[in-house]
């Protein structure tokens, strides 16, 4: 979709997306998340109100609170943290039959902030996870982050949602979508005041070709509709169509938005989404022990085509700025997953949900002998529920190049079809793989 004139040529970009985040009570009639993002009493999406904070005296100040209130030995660093699912089942159990609320530790699997291994032992009857692991607390938006790398801590309710799911041969995240009769009503606006245009005019034109798209949709699937993990992949996808527009910079040196990258006459509708990608997944040869390792996500991009009626179809060609923007995204993702709280959380979904989907595969449960009931029972054991926005509003952002307009209308994405990362896994060495005997203590869930 685009508009000429003598002294601009605007292109207006779209795309849709998936992605996820979390929440706490707000202020003036918001509901504010732990994250970037706020949700209107109507269900509509926001960006939280960027706040300066001085980095070493936040981070002192969460080390403070993680001593005061986490034990000594959970507030410490560990290279690979381990927890026993079976014990973790049964640290719940125990606080729910005495009346309390599982503990804060449990809830954020005692700070670890990445999986790396999954182990099998029948002769313990025990299934294992094993990460990284660091003293966690609240950053001021609320999220539970690890106090050193600022990288969100697994959660329980994350875990849950991925251990019940009924399948993992379907594909599980969220989407922005624009509805169709508005796509279709934009363009005939658009090819209606296509005329020549001052630069002032060319631009108001395209903030009414974005009231005309209004709020795009946002649909869940396969995932709780109220879940973390649905808040989760939202937020995600947000700050992934910030950033694109320019609306946000990262602060890494040399990133560019998709905006900024964008050039003369490319008026496709784009799609961005998150990916998983995992270099291989290593299996030991007994298949009790498994190795993820890569960097978990990807951004991938495809062209769209829209008709008349706003039906929207894949174009055959891709967008020389959308590669370079992708390839770009993708070479600063370690960066960008350290300044971007929810794209490390995307991170960390992936993991659950591939372990979820090794879980179930290899029968592992089975092998050591645990009928896992209170994981399984929402119930006994429900998830927490979250406010997940409705909608997201259509996002403008102009920038002039020589004589040009350019407007960016930007979606995001995170899908993940978990049967299909397990697929393919490759040797895991005896000597590359590390101990796991839990401790003598049937209380002990977690150990170093």
């Amino acid at each position: 979709m685009s508009l000429t004139s003598r002294h601009a040529f605007p292109v207006v970009l779209l795309l849709s997306a998936v992605a996820f985040g979390q929440n706490q009570p707000g202020n003036q009639g918001q509901n504010q998340f732990p994250g970037g993002i706020t949700i209107s009493p109507d269900g509509v999406i926001g960006a939280r109100q960027a706040q300066r904070i001085n980095p070493a005296l936040q981070q002192r100040r969460m080390r403070e609170l993680a001593a005061a209130r986490l034990s000594s030995d959970l507030a410490t660093v560990s290279p690979l943290r381990k927890i026993s699912l079976v014990r973790l089942e049964a640290a719940c159990r125990t606080a729910l039959d005495a009346g309390q609320e599982i503990p804060i530790e449990c809830r954020c699997l005692a700070g670890v902030t990445q999986l790396q291994y999954l182990f099998a032992s029948p002769e313990s009857g025990d299934v294992v996870l094993a990460g990284p692991a660091e003293p966690f607390a609240p950053l001021p938006d609320g999220r539970v982050v690890g106090v050193e790398t600022g990288r969100p801590v697994l959660t329980l309710d994350d875990l849950l949602v991925m251990l019940r799911l009924r399948t993992y041969r379907q594909q599980l995240g969220c989407s922005f979508d624009p509805d169709p009769t508005r796509l279709a009503n934009a363009q005939a606006w658009n090819r209606a005041n296509s005329s020549p245009a001052t630069i002032n005019v060319a631009q108001q034109r395209f903030f009414q070709t974005a009231k005309i798209l209004g709020a795009w949709n946002v649909t869940v699937f396969r995932l709780p509709a109220d879940s973390h993990a649905a808040i989760t992949a939202v937020e995600a996808d947000y700050q992934l169509k910030r950033l694109a527009l320019g609306l946000e910079h990262p602060g890494i040196r040399g990133f560019r938005s998709y905006l900024d990258l964008a050039g003369r006459n490319e008026n496709t509708m784009r799609r961005w989404w998150f990916a998983p990608r995992y270099e291989v997944i290593e299996r030991s040869e007994d298949g009790n022990a498994f190795h993820l390792q890569g960097p978990r996500l990807q951004l991938l991009s495809q062209e769209e085509l829209v008709d008349i009626q706003g039906n929207r179809s894949d174009a055959a060609f891709t967008e020389i700025s959308a590669e370079r923007y992708t390839k770009q995204f993708n070479r600063h993702l370690d960066a960008l997953c350290q300044r971007v709280p929810s794209f490390a959380a995307v991170q960390n979904l992936f993991d659950l949900a591939v372990t979820a989907a090794l879980l179930q595969a290899e029968q592992l449960p089975q092998r050591v002998g645990w009928m896992p009931d209170l994981f399984y029972d929402d119930q006994q054991l429900p998830l927490k529920e979250f406010q997940v926005p409705a909608e997201v509003p259509s996002l403008v952002n102009v920038k002039q190049l020589n004589r040009s307009l350019l407007i960016g209308l930007v979606g995001g994405g995170v899908t993940i079809v978990p049967e299909q990362v397990i697929s393919r896994t490759n040797r895991l060495s005896p000597e590359s793989t590390p101990p796991v005997t839990p401790p003598a203590d049937a209380a002990a869930w977690w150990w170093d």
